[in-house]
């Protein structure tokens, strides 16, 4: 019976192992899967450079879409400002900003100056707006004060551009001025490596973590026009931007601008690295950090546009693409732009781009682009804009295209005419 017994017991034990030893084995083959995120497209008044006509307010689709980052497919509309009783006509979405559950929305609208604000929109309720930010000393009537880009602070203010200047608020979207009734990034009063005496227009503003024991980050800017000195990338202390000395700024590319910046190709291209005397107009960006041990704060991409009365593909000089800098941040009051990469330059697939936005999860990228390439008219065929995808390796440096039949990953339609922000989230 003993004998048995142990029998027995060795059996159980035996089938014991087994079966745990082949659940073992069941849990280690199991991939954890990962959903893919969203892709929102906001179709507002965008910026492509100097010389390219795009969708103004009153022919553009405005209207924010949904599109699945990893197939390209829709997901239909998130919201239109077509229908509804929430906005005024003309009124347009020109910045996203994901909050988990709901979604901030920059509008402009020209004629109607209450229709430019920040809007709260939940996404199980996309068809019902609530107030976020609407302090009229900072969304001011002036028509030529058309709102562009927003970003928000580690504390939960915000900053936003219209046009020339930059506006920064609290949390109960409340102005705070600069310097007693400043706006908080004033172009005009400044000197520098930042801006010039004659401003024209921040394109987008992002910002940077803080640094060491501070409660905001530097804000990284594009200030562009229709000039080389005029088109440059900055970055303003933490305080903001008023000086008449250039105290005021933390970092900027060189005195002349964009034109005045050595670039060099990434590996896998070739060509040419100059400008023309025009130079391109900087027309949209992403700033991706680097966290330690890395030796640089982040990676910032740039999208040029050439002039196009000079410079309509890049034969004789650079001036249309997607170039990478090196943003490193020395202390509170001190950044530097550096090593500028050319990653993308066949503009046969990057023209006129207006917006990108960045996936870090799948290091993807995917840049809003004018559907006719070579013309300086992108509504005269009433295309939308396309939408290509890139994966993105900072560290080689390479931009390689996502396509099929070096097809767009979006193509262009109804409801992107044309893009002014796009934006990844659940």
């Amino acid at each position: 019976m003993g004998r048995n017994f142990v029998k027995t017991m060795a059996t159980v034990t035996a089938l014991t192992l087994t079966v745990a030893c082949s659940k073992k084995a069941e849990e280690a083959s199991i991939t954890p899967v990962t959903v893919a995120k969203t892709l929102y497209v906001a179709s507002g008044a965008c910026y492509s450079g100097a010389g390219v006509t795009t969708y103004a307010a009153g022919t553009s689709s405005r209207a924010v879409t949904k599109w699945a980052s990893d197939t390209g497919l829709s997901s239909g509309v998130f919201t239109d400002l077509n229908v509804g009783n929430n906005v005024a006509v003309g009124t347009v979405p020109q910045s996203l900003i994901d909050k988990g559950d709901h979604i901030l929305m920059l509008t402009d609208n020209s004629v109607s100056f209450s229709d430019r604000k920040i809007f709260k929109i939940m996404k199980n309720a996309p068809g019902t707006y609530v107030t976020y930010a609407t302090d009229p000393s900072a969304f001011t009537v002036a028509a030529t004060h058309v709102t562009r880009s927003m970003a928000q602070d580690v504390d939960g203010t915000m900053i936003f551009s219209k046009s020339l200047f930059a506006e920064r608020l609290n949390t109960l979207g409340v102005r705070i001025a600069k310097g007693g009734a400043n706006p908080w990034v004033n172009p005009a009063a400044a000197t520098g490596n930042c801006f010039t005496a004659a401003g024209s227009q921040i394109q987008q503003v992002a910002l940077m973590s803080p640094f060491t024991n501070t409660n905001q980050g530097k804000l990284i800017y594009l200030h562009t026009g229709a000039t080389a000195a005029l088109n440059r990338i900055g970055i303003v202390q933490r305080t903001g931007l008023t000086s008449a000395t250039a105290l005021d700024c933390a970092g900027s590319s060189l005195a002349t601008g964009i034109i005045g910046t050595s670039h060099s190709n990434a590996p896998n291209l070739i060509g040419l690295t100059g400008f023309t005397a025009t130079g391109p107009a900087v027309t949209s960006m992403v700033y991706i950090p680097t966290p330690a041990p890395a030796l640089t704060s982040g990676k910032l991409l740039v999208s040029y546009s050439g002039t196009l009365a000079t410079a309509v593909d890049n034969n004789a000089a650079f001036n249309i693409g997607i170039v990478m800098y090196d943003i490193t941040e020395s202390s509170d009051i001190v950044a530097t732009i550096t090593n500028a990469k050319i990653l993308w330059r066949d503009e046969s697939v990057v023209f006129a781009p207006s917006a990108m936005a960045y996936d870090a999860t799948t290091s993807s990228l995917y840049v809003a682009v004018g559907a006719s390439p070579g013309a300086a008219n992108q509504t005269t065929q009433a295309f939308g804009y396309n939408i290509e995808k890139f994966t993105l390796d900072t560290a080689t440096p390479i931009l390689t295209r996502v396509h099929h039949n070096n097809q767009p990953f979006i193509i262009g339609n109804a409801y992107t005419k044309c893009i002014s922000h796009m934006m990844i989230a659940d």
